[in-house]
């Protein structure tokens, strides 16, 4: 139950740092766990949020760099991937840290 509990409110915790993001009808668009968070939000969002998200959470950082995830290209023309080089940034990511205590990816 605690883990469903930390989850849900790590979850919330990154949707109420983040700026909302809407459809073309202004729709709010619903971030699933395992979508990139860099295909949706710049780069200083990310970093607001992340350093309020260690914080809050008590998270160790160390290995941490959103140099791993940025800059990330989207492209609505090409097929291919553009990010090759960089990670996917999910709320999946964020949620097993805060189990683990500690920042589990590089």
């Amino acid at each position: 139950m605690v883990n469903n509990t930390l989850e849900k409110d790590v979850r919330q915790f990154i949707e109420k740092k983040l700026p909302v993001v809407t459809t073309l009808l202004l729709k709010k668009v619903v971030i699933d766990e395992d979508e990139p968070l860099q295909s949706l939000h710049e780069w200083d969002d990310v970093v607001d949020m992340t350093e309020a998200y260690f914080q809050h959470f008590n998270v160790s950082p160390e290995n941490f760099s959103l140099r791993n995830y940025y800059p990330w290209e989207i492209s609505f023309f090409k097929r291919k991937n553009q990010n090759l080089d960089k990670s996917a940034l999910t709320i999946r990511m964020f949620i097993e840290s805060a189990k683990a205590g500690r920042w589990l990816y590089d």
